[in-house]
């Protein structure tokens, strides 16, 4: 997996060209929140509640930018990465908590991009055969990373932020082309939240924010401490690089919401077919699906190589396993194959639509929890020392985390004790097919709010150590003026 130690090249550089470097690794992270499963929640989201949800959209854009750049900092400042500190300043249970919500997060991500290739191949082909084009994708995603693999590391890293920057470029220019006229509706400054929203809101949070990307940015960036004398410079080109790609991201959500609003007035999703209808109609050139799947492809590459790195990490920090990348590559494909193929063959394209937007409900679960870590540490003295973010970042986290945990708690009592329709979906009421059992669901959101609740009262190790030299220091300096006035 030369490709892998080529991306941690990337970040390294020589020092010198600092923008190309924070550039390199913003695209490569970014990648991985414009598969086809995102599109296909932000295209449900708009189809059925329009204009409503675009400012809540926006605010998770905001909040994936910050937890991205505290990452990042703590990664340069300390030259570990966020599963290593976490390790050191959290109990076993705890960490063992975060390990596996980091690889539920990374389950779902190779999930939705295995069915996300597998939905192209079935518009490029014009066929409804997911087995085969769940096959397809899964020998793919397996042999890419080895054909754009150079040997030379540096030559690796270059070429795979070349990719992620086309892209990243493709996806954006694809959709403005092929909507020339892209709907701007004013009225979106009042999101109109609801139980019937929530499923939505779950689905649209989990395709912007995902917690095991904290993890990967932290660890590929951790090098740059030996290469540079002053942080601060640094951290402006990360800031600014993980901006100019999020920003990019959002476009692409808000034009396919848009679009999907427009066009809804007169198209309501309720199968899988109305949804690739929808699309078709989204994207009105003919080349469109065979674009698609070639940029479906090269995403799916980068994917890959952020899911090894996360995958490295957190079972060796969490988990205390330290397998081989080509281990971790198979692995991750292998899990994800099994229930692809399964979900296809029991539940058909249906079951293949619902499981599509069911996996970043489940990424939306390991949120409250995944987002402590990062902003505890980045504003821990002890930790970041002179580096500790301000007081004025510290609100913006707090904030960012209210609002994950504040979706989360809505998702639960709906689901406890609310009557919309996709409760009663998820309890098999209707004829859409049910992939995990309500039970399931209840049990995961409320450990995921008991989990992040329990995390949020537990301090840092550090922070115990970090009071007693505070406390030191006050007695000291009381202690100068009595020995002076002795004298």
């Amino acid at each position: 997996m030369e490709a892998v130690h080529g991306v941690e090249s990337l970040a390294g550089g020589d020092g010198r060209h600092h923008v190309s470097r924070t550039l390199g690794t913003a695209l490569l992270i970014s990648v991985g929140y414009i598969d086809l499963g995102k599109w296909v929640t932000a295209v449900d989201a708009g189809a059925r509640f329009g204009y409503d949800l675009v400012l809540l959209v926006l605010f998770f854009n905001f909040s994936a930018v910050l937890n991205q750049y505290l990452s990042t900092c703590i990664g340069m400042v300390t030259g570990k990465n966020l599963a290593e500190i976490s390790s050191q300043e959290y109990s076993q249970f705890i960490c063992v908590g975060l390990g596996l919500q980091a690889g539920m997060s990374l389950f779902t991500s190779e999930l939705t991009m295995i069915l996300g290739i597998a939905v192209g191949y079935n518009l490029v082909f014009d066929v409804d055969d997911f087995i085969t084009a769940i096959i397809f994708a899964c020998v793919v995603i397996n042999v890419l990373p080895y054909l754009l693999s150079p040997r030379d590391k540096r030559m690796a890293g270059t070429l795979n932020a070349c990719i992620a920057g086309f892209t990243l470029l493709c996806f954006v220019l694809g959709l403005l082309i092929s909507q020339p006229e892209i709907p701007l509706h004013v009225n979106v400054m009042f999101p109109k939240l609801s139980g019937e929203s929530a499923y939505s809101l779950m689905a649209l949070m989990g395709a912007n924010i995902m917690s095991h990307n904290f993890y990967v940015h932290s660890s590929i960036v951790q090098v740059q401490r030996a290469h540079v004398h002053t942080l601060g410079a640094l951290f402006h080109d990360h800031l600014f690089s993980i901006l100019f790609t999020f920003t990019g991201v959002f476009l692409v959500n808000y034009v396919l919401l848009s679009s999907a609003a427009a066009e809804s007035s007169h198209n309501v999703i309720h199968t899988f077919h109305d949804a690739v209808e929808l699309m078709n109609e989204i994207f009105t050139s003919s080349m469109a699906p065979l674009v698609l799947l070639a940029v479906l492809l090269f995403s799916s590459h980068i994917i890959a190589l952020t899911s090894v790195i996360a995958s490295h990490v957190v079972t060796e920090h969490f988990f205390g396993a330290n397998l081989s990348l080509v281990v971790h590559h198979v692995l991750l494909k292998l899990i994800s194959m099994i229930p692809a193929i399964y979900f296809a063959k029991v539940a058909g394209s249906e079951g293949v639509y619902q499981l599509i937007i069911l996996c970043p409900v489940i990424q939306a679960f390991t949120l409250p929890s995944s987002v402590i870590p990062v902003f505890r540490i980045a504003s821990s003295s002890w930790i970041m020392g002179n580096y500790r973010v301000s007081l004025r970042v510290e609100i913006l986290a707090f904030l960012a985390f209210c609002l994950t945990l504040f979706i989360n708690i809505i998702f639960a009592a709906e689901i406890l004790f609310g009557d919309s329709a996709w409760t009663n979906s998820l309890k098999g009421n209707t004829e859409t097919p049910v992939l995990i059992p309500h039970t399931v669901l209840i049990l995961m959101s409320c450990a995921s709010i008991a989990f992040a609740l329990f995390l949020a009262v537990t301090p840092l190790k550090s922070s115990s150590r970090e009071a007693e030299t505070q406390e030191l220091c006050v007695h000291s300096q009381r202690e100068a003026p009595e020995e002076i006035q002795r004298s």
